[in-house]
C-alpha cells in the first residue's frame, strides 16, 4: 500500500504542464477500478469461504477486505486541500 501511495503523492502533486487534468484524472480512475475488482473479488471470496464452512479463514480473509478498503479510502481521498 505504501507504494500505492507514493504512485498517487505523484499523479496528484504533478502540475498541469507535466501532466495535463484528464490524464490524471484517468489515472486515478484506473487505478480506482483495479482497487475496486480486488475488493470485489476479495469479498466474494469471502463469503464462498463463509458458505463452506471455512469459518476461521473467512473471518481473516473479510477482516483483510475490510482493511484494504479503509486504507483504500484514504488513500483516494486527497489529503490536501486548495484553500482559497
Amino acid at each position: 500500500m505504501a507504494d500505492f501511495r507514493e504512485k498517487i503523492k505523484t499523479i496528484s502533486s504533478t502540475n498541469g504542464s507535466s501532466a495535463p487534468e484528464n490524464a490524471k484524472r484517468l489515472g486515478m480512475g484506473c487505478l480506482m477500478v483495479a482497487l475496486l475488482a480486488v475488493f470485489i473479488l476479495t469479498f466474494f471470496l469471502a463469503i464462498g469461504l463463509f458458505i463452506s464452512g471455512s469459518w476461521m479463514i473467512a473471518l481473516v480473509i473479510l477482516l483483510f477486505f475490510l482493511i484494504s478498503t479503509a486504507m483504500a479510502v484514504l488513500l483516494l481521498y486527497p489529503s490536501k486541500f486548495d484553500s482559497l
